[in-house]
């Protein structure tokens, strides 16, 4: 049996076992997804609270992401009392873009399973493949356009034509989840096209150009619902490197790009990866490690015996051609911040690089062990070694999520307990951003608390109270600043996070523009500073 297995690689059993690793790293607390920010709002109270319309076509959904906002009413909604198939599903989705990028790439430089390791596991992508709200946009994007590459390849190599619109159909459902699936699977595409031409499959490859058309589609879409006063009509405003103010754009591109992909990467590997052994060495989960080990070994043996060599006489091209590809491939998705006009490059837009950077690693590797005479056991070693790293550091991000929604919730069955419904507009006092005493990377929206913000506030506390009309709630840390005046809320509440318990304050006055925040027997709990229409909240005794 063993030797039947091991005979050929099977694509199946490489899926089955990237599947398996890519969804292990979400499974260290059990079998149980940690909703964050924006899972509340769409997953939860768009679909349960209000009608179809109302959501995708008032708030002008269609004009950005079409599909995605679509799925997440009519279709991830229904996982939302078990949303770990979610989970499940994504990362089975994910697996699949791995091994079709591997299949793709693979017939023309012989890409290997260092490729799968680095574009499945690196903990970079925790919030693109992890949380949700980002992950149901990245992931399927990145599948479908994995999809229309290898359709596409299928197309020219073949001729037949049933081929060619499949590749259509699948390419142009990637551009309706993400702006960034839309540069990355032109780009993949025209590269095969431009790879098979070279290979003398010149007539065909031409039908790569068909991606304008399907570009063209998608803006014509898009650009019909634009034109609402939906909130996601600006998304894609672009500053041209003719135009005035694009130094500025260059700029904040450029420096988010940067500390996205080397600062970020940086410390969710080494710094997740010291965390994650401290997680697990606090809270060991035998069984977790052991699938671990057992998952690296099997990849350790398919990586050792089926080793990718790479194409030789006809089929074969430069070495330097899987360099500038996968440098390409990892360049395209990010170009884009550098025309929009407000870029924000989160870490969940890393994921779209992966598979050129993947590449790209995969392809230095190649070169560095040609005249390697253990190569295959070498390849292996270093890709379970990896995988084992990579998954020990996704540790210590599972943690942080898992710690901010026990948070999260911990805070807002405190709120929702406290506030009777007819107090208007409420301050809640004393509830930070987040709660975490230490973090592998704070960027951007990485791992915050619901309780940062008043819109995420309102999506969990209407989520928690069952409740779209809750009253609107405005977090207001020790610290932080505030707009308006404390004067203006029908309520003041102050959150003890120690006890988990909330109770009513008042601001009392004590000169012009500073309040005493008391509980009922008069202790004095902060103070409160306020001038030119906002405030801050400072500790007691300031």
């Amino acid at each position: 049996m063993r030797g039947r297995l091991f005979h050929k690689e099977r694509p199946w059993l490489v899926f089955v076992l990237i599947f398996a690793l890519v969804l292990l790293r979400f499974c260290y607390y059990g079998f149980t997804y940690y909703p964050q920010l924006d899972d509340y709002i769409q997953l939860h109270n768009q679909s349960a609270y209000y009608s179809a319309k109302a959501v995708i076509l008032d708030m002008g959904l269609l004009s950005s992401r079409p599909l995605a906002s679509v799925m997440d009413y009519f279709f991830w909604s229904h996982f939302w009392s078990f949303l770990m198939a979610a989970v499940a599903l994504i990362s089975a989705m994910y697996a699949a873009s791995a091994c079709l990028f591997r299949r793709v790439w693979g017939e023309y430089f012989g890409t290997g399973y260092l490729f799968l390791v680095v574009y499945a596991l690196l903990p970079l992508g925790m919030e693109g493949t992890y949380w949700i709200s980002a992950s149901n946009r990245v992931v399927p994007s990145l599948f479908f356009m994995a999809l229309a590459m290898y359709l596409f390849q299928k197309w020219c190599r073949t001729g037949k034509i049933f081929w060619l619109p499949l590749y259509f159909i699948t390419q142009l459902i990637s551009f309706c989840f993400y702006e960034q699936g839309l540069v990355l699977s032109v780009t993949g595409v025209l590269l095969v096209g431009i790879i098979e031409f070279f290979r003398g499959n010149r007539s065909r490859s031409l039908f790569s150009l068909l991606t304008f058309v399907n570009a063209g589609i998608y803006f014509a879409f898009t650009g019909y619902f634009s034109t609402s006063t939906g909130q996601l009509g600006s998304r894609l405003k672009l500053t041209l490197p003719w135009q005035e103010g694009w130094d500025n754009v260059f700029f904040s591109a450029a420096g988010q790009t940067g500390e996205s992909f080397l600062i970020g990467g940086y410390k969710t590997l080494f710094r997740g990866f010291r965390r994650g052994i401290m997680c697990i060495v606090e809270n060991f989960n035998i069984l977790w490690v052991l699938v671990l080990i057992a998952l690296c070994a099997v990849l350790f043996l398919f990586a050792r015996r089926f080793t990718t060599e790479r194409p030789t006489g006809e089929a074969a091209l430069p070495r330097a051609w899987a360099l500038l590809v996968g440098f390409l491939m990892a360049l395209a998705p990010v170009t884009l911040f550098f025309v929009l006009s407000n870029p924000s490059v989160a870490l969940r837009n890393t994921v779209f690089s992966f598979c050129g950077i993947a590449l790209f690693l995969d392809a230095v590797w190649s070169m560095l062990l040609t005249k390697c005479s253990v190569r295959g056991v070498v390849t292996g070693a270093v890709c379970a070694a990896c995988a084992v790293v990579f998954s020990v550091a996704a540790v210590s991000e599972l943690h942080d999520y898992r710690a901010t929604t026990q948070a999260d919730q911990r805070a807002a069955r405190a709120i929702t307990s406290a506030v009777v419904g007819d107090e208007g507009t409420i301050a809640i006092l004393n509830l930070e951003p987040n709660y975490l005493s230490e973090q592998n990377f704070l960027y951007h929206e990485h791992i915050h608390g619901a309780t940062e913000s008043t819109w995420a506030l309102a999506g969990l506390l209407s989520c928690a109270a069952d409740d779209p009309y809750f009253p609107a709630a405005t977090p207001v840390p020790v610290g932080g600043r505030y707009a308006g005046s404390l004067t203006e809320f029908g309520a003041l509440l102050w959150y003890d996070a120690r006890t988990g318990t909330v109770q009513s304050v008042m601001a009392v006055p004590t000169e012009a523009g500073t309040y005493e925040i008391q509980t009922a027997d008069g202790t004095i709990l902060a103070v409160a500073q306020e001038e030119n229409g906002a405030g801050s909240l400072l500790p007691a005794g300031s």
